[in-house]
């Protein structure tokens, strides 16, 4: 406001030769914009000739309500401002633009000749960030102004950290959105390999159940013809979980199905057995140069659909069950190494005979090793339990049950592991 003490005379500033040089740096390229806003036409002047001097660009306004204008158009972000003036004070502008979002952080400094606490604890509760008393010493205010570049220095920091923060995070989403999209259609392939509708496995039928731990699992089964009459199967685990374990869970499943399984004469001049087959296999998978990564426990077995024989390997899986019409449940086994584990390996084969009625089921560790919250296991002795308390019900209900079983048992938490069974029951006469 007008009649405040200046340090400098202002008609000895105008006409001074400095006064030519002052105006010249206010056009040059300078740090940072200030705006100086005050009623007293010779106060804006001498402010703004002094913050020239230092390398500051000036503008100047009026009335509050002009410096509003000026810092929504111009981006402007450092203001010295006077707290007393017609219309708005210093503290109202302060308040205004602290409820406006201009898009950056605007520093306030008041001028004021207030020492009161009450008055500068108004101007800080309104949005003042600092304040000169007048009459001010010129490298007082310089060094606020100093504090203010800096904060604003940081606040650009920041914000421009925050926007590469937002960058990157939108960049992940997207990513993430990808590798979502590709898993589930990864998930969908994994599906389409698991057994189809039974026609071409009559009179006998199969049922199953398959709950992955996420969306690509390291298990699959399937079953398919070798020839018009024997018919292959296999269940298998990879070790491991995600994308490495269903790449080769995927690869697996092509390599259990002989080359020329579509001809069966082919077959039926290379296929030499079940054991002999899956020791040719575990030569090629098993790398005797590399370390152990991964490997695959497997059951892999033939069935002839006019006898009801089954030849089976057990390659390091949990031993298959059969369970008997009549309710007796049996163990098949014992088994042989990990599939790919090590070269060199030799795998025998066990035969059943599974009549009319009677169940072969096939299953992964993740049944017996389901935990519930507590960390308890299902266990072996639950699932004997509930297979044989299933023996005079439809398959179908049998793997229902299951499924319901170890859901409840497990509760809301996702899996630990995958979960599959495969239940071939056999028909025809008894």
């Amino acid at each position: 406001m007008a009649g405040w003490l200046c340090l400098w005379p202002l008609d000895d500033l105008v006409e001074s030769p400095a006064y030519g040089r002052i105006q010249g740096l206010i056009h040059e390229e300078v740090v940072m914009k200030v705006l100086i806003i005050d009623d007293a036409a010779d106060v804006r002047l001498y402010v703004s000739a002094l913050l020239a001097s230092w390398g500051y660009e000036t503008l100047v306004a009026a009335s509050a309500r002009q410096g509003l204008g000026l810092i929504e158009t111009t981006q402007v972000q450092l203001v010295v401002c006077d707290w007393v003036m017609p219309e708005m004070s210093g503290p109202e502008l302060c308040r205004t633009v602290r409820a406006t979002d201009f898009g950056h952080y605007v520093y306030i400094v008041l001028l004021t000749a207030r020492s009161d606490k009450g008055d500068l604890v108004e101007a800080f509760n309104a949005g003042a960030d600092d304040f000169v008393s007048k009459p001010f010493d010129a490298q007082v205010l310089r060094a606020r102004l100093r504090v203010g570049e800096r904060i604003l220095a940081l606040e650009q920091r920041l914000s421009e950290q925050n926007r590469a923060l937002l960058e990157s995070q939108r960049s992940y989403e997207q990513a993430y959105a990808q590798i979502q999209c590709d898993l589930a259609a990864a998930a969908r392939v994994q599906r389409q390999m698991l057994p189809r509708p039974n026609a071409f496995i009559a009179p006998f039928r199969c049922e199953w159940l398959f709950m992955p731990a996420s969306q690509v699992s390291g298990d699959s089964f399937n079953l398919f013809g070798l020839t018009r009459d024997l018919l292959g199967f296999y269940l298998f685990d990879v070790s491991g979980h995600g994308i490495p374990a269903a790449l080769l869970s995927a690869k697996l499943a092509c390599s259990l199905v002989p080359t020329g399984a579509s001809h069966a004469r082919a077959v039926e001049r290379r296929f030499s057995g079940p054991a002999a087959f899956l020791t040719q296999l575990n030569d090629q998978l098993a790398d005797p140069d590399a370390e152990i990564e991964s490997y695959a426990t497997v059951i892999y077995g033939t069935l002839d659909k006019r006898s009801g024989q089954c030849e089976i390997v057990i390659a390091g899986h949990p031993r298959p069950l059969v369970l008997r019409r009549g309710g007796a449940l049996e163990d098949i086994g014992p088994g042989g190494l990990p599939l790919g584990m090590f070269a060199g390996v030799s795998y025998e084969a066990h035969r059943l005979s599974l009549n009319a009625g009677d169940r072969f089921i096939l299953y992964s560790d993740g049944v017996t090793e389901c935990r519930d919250p507590g960390g308890l296991e299902f266990g072996e002795r639950r699932f004997r339990e509930l297979l044989r308390s299933c023996v005079t019900v439809d398959t179908s209900i049998l793997i229902g049950s299951l499924g319901e079983r170890l859901r409840a048992w497990r509760g809301t938490t996702t899996l630990d592991d995958d979960v599959s069974v495969m239940i071939i029951e056999g028909g025809g006469e008894s």
